[in-house]
């Protein structure tokens, strides 16, 4: 498959011309809408997770349309990449359905899972505080790594190193994601799982830095994947190229990712849905990777909510019918970080991974360890639910918090000793007891997990 990657680098030099900015706000756009309302797909407010295998398919099918009618828009040339619906179908019908991660005593395979399966999601935590505190950084992200549910671990935002401000492109960004990597290898290793996987670098943008991150002491094959995600609608560029070639080179997991975001170049749920898997395929056929990320958010920053709950649920049971890849998305709830939201918020996506046949989440209950343990425990415990009860679960759990969640979350972090002793790095007993209140609501639900009181 390596051999799609060179011709999609042949039709970046040679596809049709177009302005980036007639691409972005009419050709897309329009061919999008066309394309929904061909399929007839169309998002109920009052469903909060599309259940519909019969939609499921229309998704499937409008985004393999929207991505071969459409292509990837090369930023470098201002040309087109074509793409002809045989070869996407030869790509769908090559993907790996399990994919092994970790090594030693702390490796895992991921493989399918149905709607209702009883096995449940993977579970990757965010590890780390944002901000450029590296005691902090580090005290936040080994709190992380111990949680007994913690499948594996993807790092959080780290904004400098102390007073160092890194600027993309320089040795200073490299230096930046080699500290993330020494941490998360120093972790793990504290925690007794020195084989974990830790999801991706995400302290880079630019592929000198990205590719930096691989090395002696820092990540490598095992227990990291690159990023070659699409950053911009139907958008590609030299660097993800160049990106999933040296993967290739390296034998790295390629990390597919993709997150439409509703209200700006996009319309709302079906378009971020049918995106998505378009988003999908695209990268797939130029890096020959099988493992996928895909969720969803609105331009004013929000994960969760009814409208990103149905777009992940569509893009995720649309690949589960015709993929059979692994398919994680995100497992955050809703800010403020240690708050009812978010542990209600985060209740709500673990629902949904586990009905619409995902087989993992990453951002598992956001930032906080805690928040983190209960979103893990909450999704063992709910793993197996019908599909009519999640929905129906779902619907009880937004009454609770939907109309507290402001439409532009203010994404501010408590000081991370506030809710952890400084010393024993515990949970403090007001986080704590929320932490419990939450789980005896779960329990009185008939839900429950072994360490619940």
């Amino acid at each position: 498959m390596g051999k799609l990657l060179w011709e999609i680098l042949e039709r970046a030099m040679t596809g049709p011309v177009m302005k980036e900015d007639e691409f972005e706000t009419e050709f897309f756009p329009k061919k999008i809408k066309e394309i929904i309302a061909e399929h007839g797909i169309k998002y109920d407010p009052e469903n909060p997770i599309m259940t519909d295998p019969s939609m499921a398919d229309e998704i499937f099918q409008a985004g393999i349309e929207l991505l071969t009618e459409v292509g990837l828009y090369c930023k470098d040339t201002k040309r087109i990449v074509k793409f002809d619906e045989g070869e996407i179908k030869e790509v769908i019908k090559t993907r790996k359905t399990e994919v092994t991660l970790g090594i030693g005593r702390d490796r895992f395979t991921i493989s399918p899972r149905g709607p209702e399966d009883k096995k449940p999601p993977k579970t990757f935590y965010m590890a780390g505080w944002m901000g450029s505190d590296l005691k902090v950084w580090k005290d936040a992200a080994l709190m992380s790594a111990l949680e007994p549910t913690a499948d594996g671990l993807v790092p959080s935002i780290l904004e400098g190193i102390y007073d160092l401000r890194p600027t993309t492109g320089t040795p200073t960004e490299s230096l930046l994601v080699q500290t993330e990597a020494r941490i998360m290898r120093e972790v793990a290793a504290r925690a007794g799982r020195p084989g974990m996987w830790l999801g991706i670098p995400m302290n880079a943008s630019h592929p000198i830095a990205l590719m930096s991150a691989f090395g002696p002491g820092l990540y490598n094959r095992y227990n990291c994947m690159m990023p070659v995600h699409i950053l911009q609608d139907m958008r590609i560029n030299f660097d993800r190229l160049n990106l999933a070639y040296f993967a290739m080179q390296h034998g790295i997991i390629p990390w597919i990712s993709s997150c439409p975001t509703m209200y700006a170049y996009i319309g709302g749920p079906e378009e971020a849905a049918v995106e998505g898997i378009a988003h999908t395929l695209g990268m797939m056929a130029f890096s020959d990777g099988s493992f996928t990320q895909a969720m969803s958010m609105t331009i004013q920053s929000r994960y969760d909510g009814r409208e990103c709950f149905w777009a992940n649920s569509a893009m995720a049971l649309a690949a589960e019918r015709h993929l059979k890849v692994p398919w994680i998305s995100s497992g955050l709830g809703a800010w403020p970080v240690a708050s009812e939201n978010m542990m209600y918020g985060a209740a709500c996506a673990c629902i949904v991974a586990c009905v619409s046949g995902m087989e993992g989440m990453w951002m598992v209950g956001g930032l906080s360890a805690l928040d983190q343990r209960f979103a893990g425990e909450f999704t063992r415990a709910v793993a197996g639910i019908k599909v009519s009860e999640g929905l129906a679960l779902i619907k009880e759990i937004l009454k609770k918090y939907e109309d507290k969640v402001p439409a532009t979350p203010e994404m501010t972090l408590p000081d991370f000793y506030e809710l952890y002793d400084k010393k024993t790095l515990k949970p403090n007993s007001k986080y704590l007891e929320l932490y419990k209140r939450i789980t005896r609501e779960f329990k009185d639900m008939g839900f429950d997990y072994p360490t619940w009181e």
